[in-house]
């Protein structure tokens, strides 16, 4: 990605933003000291500024230090009193553009692979076909992996309901036969020399 918005894909894959959100994101909406993005709006494609998806999608986000530095750095480099992410001109960043810039960057990903493929005589990988949204579900993927909860992966991604994050993620929690198998021997040892006292199975 160009360096004015390669923030902007740093910010999507550590806070789970949609790019409607990412692209309504004001300076004032991200507390460095805290490490959050406040969500209050985002930009339609039509270019107009509205408000959230759902009532549920005004949140704020908890942003780890990654993301914090990359938006220092941008902002070090584009200062801005208002937008987050301007294009080049000055002009708020619309879908228009990202959408445009997400896919050059794509297809010069696949034209460096084949001329490195020419290079080393392979065959060139074909990489996926990657959408923006792609990043939201690295996000929710990541937190769950982490021990997040349904409720907690609702709030950070402003679903409606819980019933919508089911719908989407179910099949990255763990499964009841993996929760078993791990909870399994909680509280119990297996019986040997000097067990005394233990509860033995």
């Amino acid at each position: 990605m160009p360096p004015y918005i390669r923030a902007a894909v740093v910010t999507l894959a550590g806070s789970g933003l949609r790019i409607g959100e990412l692209l309504g994101l004001k300076v004032a909406d991200i507390d460095f000291k805290a490490g959050s993005i406040r969500v209050e709006r985002q930009r339609l494609q039509s270019g107009k500024v509205g408000p959230p998806k759902t009532a549920k999608s005004r949140r704020t986000v908890p942003a780890g230090e990654v993301v914090t530095d990359a938006l220092l750095g941008h902002l070090a480099a584009r200062p801005s009193t208002e937008w987050l992410f301007t294009m080049e001109e000055g002009e708020p960043l619309n879908y228009r553009r990202w959408k445009t810039e997400w896919n050059c960057a794509r297809k010069a990903l696949q034209v460096a692979e084949n001329k490195a493929a020419g290079r080393e005589g392979r065959k060139p990988v074909l990489l996926s076909h990657l959408v923006t949204h792609d990043l939201r579900h690295f996000y929710a993927s990541a937190i769950i992996a982490g021990g997040a909860s349904v409720k907690q992966v609702q709030i950070v991604l402003g679903h409606a309901s819980a019933v919508i994050t089911l719908r989407i993620y179910a099949h990255l929690w763990p499964g009841e036969e993996d929760r078993t198998r791990s909870g399994r021997g909680s509280g119990m040892e297996s019986c040997g020399p000097g067990a005394a006292g233990k509860r033995c199975v």
